[in-house]
């Protein structure tokens, strides 16, 4: 395929999306580009789709999304070089009126529940991605070289491995202040003191506690997502009223007590039980789910997620997947049905290579379908082959489907957060062979399918 030149691929993508002028913010995934744009209505999509190196444009959680694969962090890299663009990372004071606009409806709300959600987890997944895969290099080594389990080092490591687990209250609510645009210190020492050594001492006792008389939830806090994200809307909102009504050469002293005198007890009363409760409604829906429909739940999720992907909103299965996981000590509907998912794309992309006559089209098709095994990131697959040539969405979505309820029916588990690769199938364990079995009949109806059904065209 012709090579990419990053600054034009750069200039074109500002000024088809309507200049900097048009940008509220930028900042990117894995594989996308996503603006926060003043007027939508102003970017060309039909134009920006033809641009080298573009495999699809989507507009989903408030932000206009270019699919770049590859080509993104490059590309992001020169925007931000050559234009003067805000990032998410800077302080933008005008974020509530921004979050205000708009029709005040059902949809209006649930967008923005959407966005907020997907915006806030995105460090907490970054880092809780890395720590996984960590664990997934600890569970291979301890399987080969069991007595290597026993060194100061493997222990070292797996203290690494397991802290962002622990510390979930303290990564969401830095998140969490980052949409908000507050001060990230105030929401992180909140979080961190629901899991102060102390604190969580006096709360496994079971000795009744109280605070200003009133009962304190007899709860821990460590592997909990809801509470760090409850606290630091909390904070946020705390921090702006205190530092607007205090005057201001007692502000530096007496805002920061307030936050804190009035968002401890909120959040160590309310919140925090809050949080949990919530979480725990959310493990019982998934169980309820499962209860009706058995197995097949992985499957649902793995022929549906190529859908979510498209809309822009796959990472807000992030907060139940983590609460399962918390909750009950596996994962057997979310990781299984993502894994699978990614296969599917793969399956789907190796057939397309081996059918095509196009030599660019094979070559996108086979480092599509590898990244997608390998990488466990599906984009590529997904916008730069199976959506374009329409036919292999089918293969993709029966396999995903097939493989999913199979390996669900046969009880795979994951029992940390991993990732959505084929390198990441030992998190499983002890169920490693029902996701070995739902990867094998995944790929192989995604394969068939799309053999079947694709002619060979480049067009589809």
């Amino acid at each position: 395929m012709a090579k990419v030149n990053y600054e034009e691929l750069a200039a074109s993508i500002m000024g088809q999306i309507g200049g900097t002028e048009n940008v509220k913010t930028v900042t990117h995934c894995v594989t996308r580009l996503r603006f926060h744009l003043k007027d939508r209505g102003a970017a060309r999509d039909n134009e920006i789709k033809k641009l080298p190196g573009v495999l699809g444009v989507v507009y989903g959680n408030g932000q206009y999304q270019i699919i770049l694969g590859e080509h993104l962090f490059t590309t992001y890299d020169c925007i931000v070089k050559n234009y003067s663009v805000e990032t998410e990372e800077l302080i933008n004071e005008n974020l509530d009126e921004d979050l205000l606009k708009g029709q005040k409806n059902a949809k209006y709300y649930f967008e923005k529940i959407i966005t907020f959600m997907g915006q806030a987890l995105t460090p907490f997944i970054t880092v809780v991605y890395g720590a996984g895969m960590l664990r997934v290099v600890l569970s291979l080594v301890s399987y080969f070289a069991p007595a290597v389990t026993e060194s100061s080092t493997y222990q070292m490591f797996n203290f690494m491995a397991l802290t962002p687990f622990y510390f979930m209250p303290i990564l969401v609510a830095y998140g969490t202040s980052r949409v908000l645009k507050s001060n990230p210190a105030f929401a992180i020492a909140m979080a961190a003191a629901l899991l102060y050594p102390d604190f969580n001492a006096i709360m496994a006792a079971g000795e009744p506690v109280s605070m200003f008389g009133l009962p304190v939830h007899l709860g821990t806090y460590g592997n909990s997502l809801l509470p760090g994200i409850f606290s630091a809307i909390l904070c946020a909102y705390l921090e702006r009223f205190f530092y607007r009504v205090i005057p201001g050469m007692l502000k530096s002293v007496f805002a920061p007590l307030c936050v804190f005198l009035i968002g401890f007890p909120v959040t160590v009363l309310v919140l925090g039980p809050a949080g949990s409760i919530v979480g725990s409604w959310i493990v019982a829906g998934i169980v309820w789910l499962q209860s009706h429909v058995g197995g097949f739940a992985p499957g649902i999720i793995a022929a549906t997620h190529p859908f979510l992907v498209m809309t822009g909103v796959n990472m807000l299965m992030v907060g139940p997947m983590t609460e399962l996981l918390a909750r009950v000590g596996f994962d057997n509907v979310f990781r299984p049905g993502w894994i699978l998912h990614n296969i599917s794309e793969g399956g789907a992309c190796i057939a397309v290579a081996l059918k095509t006559k196009d030599k660019d089209l094979r070559t996108a098709a086979l480092s599509a379908g590898v990244g997608a095994f390998l990488s466990g990131v599906s984009e590529p697959a997904l916008y730069g082959i199976n959506l374009r040539l329409k036919k292999p969405m089918i293969g993709l979505v029966l396999g995903g489907f097939a493989g999913g309820a199979v390996a669900g029916i046969m009880g795979a588990k994951a029992y940390t957060m991993g990732y959505s690769s084929v390198l990441g199938v030992v998190i499983f364990e002890d169920t490693l062979i029902a996701i070995l079995v739902g990867i094998a009949v995944s790929f192989a109806v995604s394969f068939l399918v799309t053999m079947a059904l694709y002619d060979g065209k480049e067009s589809g």
